[in-house]
């Protein structure tokens, strides 16, 4: 800590700022006789004191864990923070505080020490965190990661991860002078920018049927209630898993932009109630034309993964365009009924060609699969063939052709399952016998 107020010092011109502030404690009436420049530098000051606050509240939270003084009053953790800090002020929020006590104690021993796996990569962050370069969101996004991951990773694979996800997080910050005064700060990831990658890095150290553990767990967690709204109207509440939500964003997004009126005029509507209608507008292509295709390109998911990670089944996640992290086994079955647009990306990941959709089944396949199979294929189901994707039984990612001969319906449970045991079928004129 003492190095840190070396560094850093005092601001300048930060204490003629508080002064400023404390006598305006109930106003603003004596920010008027500060200039433009002062004005900014004062909020800058105000910004380097926010991030040397954060630091020292961990700073003080580890010290009274290391003493025991949660224990001493019975408290828990976080309630000893709370209390302690809401002696002269406001009770800090549960948010905030879960991040101090996480940033505090995760990987730590009684002394402060991190040990454990990936200690290192941990004492790297909370080294970022102090110095400066990294904030207290995306250190505790980094201390969370390790928390989540450390029981089923390899450590060597941890620590690497955790280091990389690291070096895109933290500002990149040149600094001169005896003070070391900031001169150049270039910002890392954004922290939904970060959360997207964590989310990556997550599956790849996870085992597979761990994944696939979690995305039954979190399909199973899809629900739709309905309760009373405002004013005599319906309310309903959705809650869907990341492959849900890809699914359903892309539609909402084809349907959900602003139209304007006969003149010209803009759309009137908010984007709640765009989205609203557009919801509407979906329930009732589907009621009116189940099964049939798309009308509009743009209600696509776009999901990003490497071909061949795509091909030999590796153990890689796909990214959705809107930031959703998909498993690799939720990526292929979503490629056998898909059109597949290729990418060709540069070094940096920029897109330097962008390929044409390879065809899919067409809706005259589909409708002789529904008379042939009249439902889904896989064994005891009755779900109708108008609610079943049309699979490829030899895989297209594997060169499977987008044939009849080729085909089978199945609803969407049974397609993970065979996708998940990597099932095969005979197909005759008159229907589909998998093999276990």
């Amino acid at each position: 800590m003492t190095q840190l107020h070396e560094r850093y010092g005092t601001a300048p011109g930060l204490r003629d700022a508080l002064r400023s502030l404390v006598r305006a404690a109930g106003g603003d009436e004596d920010f008027w006789q500060l200039g433009d420049s002062e004005v900014i530098d004062a909020l800058g000051d105000l910004g380097r004191l926010r991030q040397l606050l954060d630091v020292t509240e961990v700073g003080l939270v580890r010290e009274g864990l290391s003493r025991g003084l949660p224990e001493e009053s019975a408290w828990t953790v976080h309630d000893w923070v709370t209390r302690a800090e809401g002696q002269r002020a406001p009770d800090p929020t549960t948010r905030h505080v879960g991040s101090v006590v996480r940033v505090a104690t995760v990987g730590t021993d009684r002394a402060g020490r991190y040990s454990g796996v990936a200690g290192e990569a941990l004492g790297e962050v909370r080294e970022a965190f102090e110095a400066g370069d990294l904030p207290l969101g995306k250190a505790d996004q980094l201390t969370k990661f390790r928390g989540q991951v450390a029981p089923v990773a390899q450590e060597e694979a941890l620590e690497g991860t955790l280091r990389a996800l690291l070096e895109g997080a933290r500002d990149d910050v040149v600094r001169s002078g005896p003070e070391g005064a900031v001169t150049e700060r270039v910002r890392g990831l954004t922290p939904k920018q970060l959360g997207v990658a964590i989310a990556q890095a997550g599956r790849l150290l996870e085992p597979e049927k761990d994944q696939e553990d979690e995305d039954r767990r979190a399909k199973s967690a899809r629900s739709l209630t309905k309760g009373p709204g405002p004013a005599g109207m319906t309310s309903y509440k959705l809650v869907l898993d990341e492959e849900g939500a890809a699914v359903l964003d892309a539609a909402l997004a084809a349907l959900s932009g602003p139209v304007k009126g006969s003149e010209g005029e803009p759309d009137p509507r908010p984007a709640r109630q765009r989205r609203a209608d557009a919801l509407l507008e979906l329930v009732r292509r589907g009621v009116s034309s189940p099964g049939a295709e798309p009308k509009c390109e743009k209600a696509q998911v776009i999901v990003t993964m490497d071909l061949e990670d795509l091909r030999e089944q590796t153990n890689a996640a796909g990214v959705t365009a809107t930031g959703q992290v998909l498993a690799p086994s939720a990526v292929r079955r979503m490629a056998c009924d898909a059109g597949i647009i290729p990418a060709v990306l540069g070094p940096e990941g920029e897109v330097l060609d962008l390929g044409r959709s390879v065809r899919f089944f067409t809706p005259g396949q589909r409708r002789a699969l529904w008379m042939r199979d009249q439902g889904c294929t896989y064994p005891g189901c009755t779900m109708p063939p108008q609610w079943c994707d049309a699979h490829h039984i030899a895989w297209w990612s594997r060169g499977g052709g987008t044939d009849i001969d080729n085909a089978a319906l199945l609803c969407e449970r049974h397609h993970t399952r065979v996708h998940t045991r990597d099932l095969t079928a005979t197909v005759t004129g008159t229907g589909v016998t998998w093999h276990a």
